[in-house]
């Protein structure tokens, strides 16, 4: 294990700008020296470097963790995604690529509780590309693991060095630079208790060096399976508790009502099954899925169903693939000066299934009954359906809905630096592009439905579609796609000066001054009729097109006070084509009073920009109908409280051009005390407030915000006063249109404490123990609601609240004798609920979730020829992850590992 040594005060002067430097101005160039340079040196100590997952901020005033490619092996995890998702500092977990939505090919992390839109991620100190998808966050999944050198974790707010997005904290992926040799890795996992999930990791990677030149190569193939909600016990379709009556839907788990069903006017809209026998075996064999029934309803015994098993089509996590390269240059041209050019691309394609579209949809003339005879000679005698009657009809006789995702991102940067005497300088530019392409199958043109049913000829024949026929299909003019591209790009150049100002009592003053320009595009393309909502069963935005150049100059200074103390200023202006200019300060101290114990703090503003996606998203317009009209009411005097009106009015959403950035302020206060030789402990105090949040209000809100302007403010002071880019159009005093696009109106406030403690133990001929300690614990999280009276408010603290969890621990302990090694990670998330206090003062919970302890083994074996071998076991004790009382067939993916125990296996030979 490698960790940092306490240096000099001098040597801290001089390394944090190059830090920064290296940070922003791709990081690349400070950090490809040779490892006998001690200028380099210093700047890969301050670049956070670490072999465990570790607080290594005894050299600085912020609070980071660096976890190592080692760590990430040891950990038992494959992606770069599963090991930052189970982070500790992803509080209330993130999205990691769960099937049926259009964001399964995605990966997210969301420091400290923030949006995931509020965590910058990094590629060499570069900002890693935004998925056109999410439109604001990166896509872990889109960084080779293969590639990796580490990955740093600053958890502490960033604008001031890193603008826009670093609200929450920064995430820096450090490729790999210096290799010799060359290596091949395959490692395979599958799960022990289910028979789907497997995946498989191929990787190589090459590397050389001579006294000018260095490179490297990597290359990557990773590929999961899916897993189907029926492939789990608990979420596969069965009766919600042993010994319920399975005659009826209610009592029923993964059966869905919209199978096989008809409601007309003539029988008082109860649903009835489509053919007189109540047979529901017969519709079995037209796709996936099975029909079971009849089947009837606790509240109404007549009615009579046949129910659609979606688990056995619908998938729970999607089919996977992903292939990757990377390739890193650098050449010296002169004693002072080098040079470097990086390619990275990744292909992903994501296969997401879910079941057949559920379509209800009228018959436009009646269909008397008849009778049939099947195909196996079964005798069927159809239900008469009369004109305007309504079919719920599941279409897996069209096939499962499908939406193959396409991504391929491609990341090119070149870079120069050197130095002019005592001034560091560097001058760098990337070009990033990330295209998703979407390609939806069999999902339902819902102006086709009604017109494509059948009927008679003039001689009596049946001709066409017969929804009530088990082996009549609807005809391919129904199904249709829902097609998306999108794009997303980044042009950046940036270049900056370090150097000593003046010579202080107690070190040098050091400043680094630096600027970039970017520019930043976003397409997105929705087929034509899907966007105009006439395509059911599919999902995934809108279109839109945008772009922007931004400018920015910055700079810090590093000030040493006195013996021990070191106070560091960092200023950024940001000057935006689309919203103007920011500038976001930020302070940090550091101080030693003994050399085992440093003490530090912070504060700072942030922002987050308005996404390009908020932006210029296209309006999307539809009819609201019956909807509560408080402005009616308040017009004639009526309460919001006795308010029974109801209107109807367009409604549209979108994006909003005239969104402003939101904007935080952030704290830090932390400790960090080598106690012993080789142990250390770090604590650090957070606080994040956030004002301006992006949302989508609701219409009734948005007309009780107007009421209270009016009230406040004047009868002539429209909504858009308040909120730019939202409005409510009239009809002499009727409401006639509202217009409800993104808005600046929402609040956050939250605080932590993050704890590590970390050491190892020499047993000398018996080995050595290594120890680390994660804790994240959450203070306060709050979030703003509009009150009664059209105000913002903060609500009542959510910590506890189910998805909020308080507590994150990861424990991670590694016992090592010569070639062997024996690693155990243990990971808790605390428990969750949902109560309230009822009118006799008593609690009632509505919903929780357990807490969890898992633990992954693995065992490594280092070959003598060459090859190392590790044999894993992933929640090793097989525990069931927690899901919620509400919903307790229903996996949680955004906390959880939901395949169980699973096994892997990796083998790596190095040549």
């Amino acid at each position: 294990m490698k960790t940092n040594k306490w240096g000099s005060q001098t040597g801290f002067k001089k390394a944090l700008l190059p830090f920064t430097i290296s940070s922003l101005l791709l990081g690349a160039p400070a950090l490809m020296a040779a490892e006998e340079d001690a200028a380099a040196e210093q700047v890969e100590r301050i670049a956070i470097t670490g072999s465990r997952i570790k607080r290594v901020d005894m050299e600085g005033a912020s609070p980071v963790i660096s976890i190592t490619a080692a760590d990430m092996e040891l950990s038992g995890f494959s992606t770069v995604s599963d090991v930052l998702r189970n982070s500790t500092l992803n509080s209330f977990g993130s999205f990691g690529g769960a099937s049926n939505n259009g964001w399964s090919s995605q990966a997210q992390v969301a420091l400290r509780g923030a949006d995931p839109r509020q965590t910058l991620v990094l590629i060499d100190g570069v900002r890693l590309t935004k998925s056109p998808v999410t439109g604001g966050s990166a896509n872990l999944n889109m960084i080779p693991t293969a590639a990796i050198q580490r990955i740093d974790i600053l958890t502490d707010g960033a604008s001031a060095v890193y603008g826009s997005d670093a609200v929450a904290g920064v995430i820096n992926v450090i490729l790999k630079r210096d290799y010799e040799g060359a290596e091949f890795s395959a490692k395979l996992e599958t799960p022990d208790t289910i028979d789907s999930g497997d995946s498989q990791r191929y990787t190589f990677t090459a590397g050389g060096s001579s006294d000018k030149t260095s490179f490297v190569f990597a290359w990557e193939h990773y590929k999961e399976e899916q897993v189907l909600y029926a492939d789990l016990p608990y979420a596969k379709a069965q009766l919600k508790e042993e010994g319920l009556d399975p005659r009826y839907l209610d009592n029923w788990h993964g059966i869905s009502p919209t199978g096989r069903a008809l409601e007309q006017w003539s029988n008082g809209w109860v649903t009835q099954s489509l053919n007189q026998e109540n047979n529901c075996d017969v519709y079995n064999g037209q796709g996936s899925g099975t029909f079971i029934g009849p089947l009837t309803r606790l509240s109404d015994e007549s009615y009579s169903i046949c129910g659609y098993d979606w688990t056995q089509a619908a998938q729970v996590l999607p089919e996977t693939r992903r292939d990757s390269v990377m390739a890193n240059f650098t050449y010296s041209l002169t004693e002072d000066t080098s040079m470097f050019v990086r390619g990275m691309w990744m292909n992903q394609n994501t296969v997401d299934v879910s079941a057949g579209d559920p379509a209800w949809f009228p018959v436009n003339d009646a269909l008397p009954a008849r009778t049939i005879t099947t195909s196996d000679g079964t005798t069927l005698n159809l239900t008469p359906v009369e004109a305007g009657g309504w079919f719920g009809y599941r279409m897996n006789s069209a096939g499962d809905r499908t939406a193959d995702h396409n991504d391929n991102s491609l990341d090119l940067a070149v870079g120069f630096d050197g130095n002019f005497g005592d001034i560091y300088w560097d001058l760098s530019a990337n070009y990033a592009r990330y295209d998703a392409f979407t390609w939806g199958t069999n999902y339902t043109s819902t102006p086709q439905l009604s017109g494509s049913v059948g009927g008679f000829d003039d001689d009596g024949v049946w001709q066409g579609w017969d929804p009530r026929d088990p082996e009549s299909r609807p005809p391919a003019s129904v199904s249709a796609n829902f097609d998306k591209f999108r794009r997303a790009t980044q042009t950046a150049v940036r270049g900056g000066l370090q150097f000593d100002i003046v010579e202080l009592p107690a070190g040098a003053l050091s400043t680094y001054v630096g600027a970039s320009h970017t520019r930043e595009t976003y397409y997105s393309k929705i087929d034509g009729q899907a966007e105009a909502g006439n395509v059911s069963g599919g999902n995934g935005g809108s279109g839109g097109v945008g772009s922007r150049t931004v400018s920015a100059a910055f700079t810090e200074v590093a000030i040493p006070v006195i013996e021990g103390m070191e106070v560091k200023l960092a200023a950024r202006y940001d000057d935006y084509s689309d919203f103007g200019g920011t500038f976001n300060p930020q302070a940090n101290i550091s101080y030693r009073p003994i050399d085992s114990l440093l003490l530090r703090a912070s504060i700072g503003s942030g922002f987050q920009a308005p996404l390009l996606t908020d932006l210029y998203s296209d309006v999307v317009r539809g009819y609201a109908e019956n909807e509560v009209d408080f402005i009616g009411c308040y017009q004639d005097g009526i309460s919001i409280g006795d308010c029974e009106y109801r209107t109807s009015y367009w409604a549209s959403s979108g994006g909003n051009p005239d969104l402003e950035p939101e904007e935080s302020d952030n704290t830090n206060l932390g400790v960090v005390w080598q106690f012993s030789d080789g142990w250390s402990l770090s604590a650090d105090y957070w606080t994040l407030d956030v004002e301006g949040r992006v949302d989508t209000i609701d219409h009734e809100l948005l007309q009780i915000m107007q009421i209270q302007i009016w009230e406040t403010e004047g009868q002539n002071v429209p909504i858009s006063a308040r909120l730019p880019g939202v409005d409510i159009l009239y009809r002499g005093d009727n409401v006639s249109e509202i217009i409800s696009p993104l808005a600046n109106a929402g609040l956050r406030e939250s605080a932590g404490l993050d704890m590590t403690l970390t050491g190892k133990f020499d047993f000398e001929a018996a080995g050595e123990l290594d120890f680390d300690l994660n804790w994240s614990h959450m203070v306060a999280y709050k979030t703003s609601f509009i009150n009664e009276e059209g105000g913002v408010e903060l609500g009542e603290d959510e910590l506890g609240d189910v998805y909020r969890p308080q507590d994150r621990i990861n424990a991670n302990i590694t016992w090592s004798l010569g070639d062997h090694a024996v690693n155990l990670y243990s990971y808790y998330i605390s428990a969750q609920e949902n109560a309230y206090v009822d009118e006799n003062g008593e609690k009632q919970v509505t919903n929780e979730l357990d807490s969890f302890t898992g633990h992954n083994l693995t065992y490594t074996y280092n070959a003598p020829w060459d090859a190392t071998v590790s044999i894993a076991a992933l929640n090793v004790l097989d525990e069931d992850t927690p899901r919620e009382t509400s919903s307790p067939r229903e996996p949680v993916l955004s906390l959880y590992d939901v395949r169980g125990r699973v096994f892997t296996l990796n083998y790596t030979q190095r040549f």
